[in-house]
């Protein structure tokens, strides 16, 4: 898929030697200061996450073990992406409806976010998202 305004990856640099390494560092490759940095594994296969989006924070997500689906959306258009290299990181703007879809038993997802946890900051209804996303533009 072609990257768009509402996909866009962010690549990293890869080194390799007697292994891997991939780094990252702000603002070379990070389009915003990193205030909060969790991960998701052990996920149950059978359900998806996600399913909300988020009025001011953005993200950078990386799958650093097996693939995982992650299907975007403005308000406008929607996207279905694959990440499965570790280097390879999906840019998530504020105001995009996210879902990850297809865990495996070893999926490892890393998110990088540019605000801490702020339970008023997640939108977790559809439909009230889609109202917000067209008064904001």
């Amino acid at each position: 898929m072609r990257e768009n305004e509402l996909v866009r990856f962010i690549y990293l640099p890869k080194i390799t030697d007697d292994g891997s390494l991939v780094f990252a560092q702000t603002p070379d490759h990070i389009p915003f200061p990193i205030n909060r940095i969790y991960s998701i594994f052990d996920a149950d296969p059978k359900f998806p996450r996600g399913f909300h989006a988020h009025k001011k924070t953005q993200q950078v997500l990386f799958c650093l073990n097996s693939d995982i689906k992650i299907i975007v959306d403005d308000g406008k258009k929607r996207a279905t992406v694959f990440l499965d290299k570790p280097e390879h990181g999906l840019f998530l703007d504020k105001m995009v409806w996210h879902e990850m879809h297809d865990f495996k038993k070893k999926t490892i997802l890393l998110v990088l976010a540019s605000n801490l946890y702020d339970p008023d900051d997640y939108i977790r209804d559809y439909k009230e998202f889609l109202g917000l996303s067209k008064a904001s533009g």
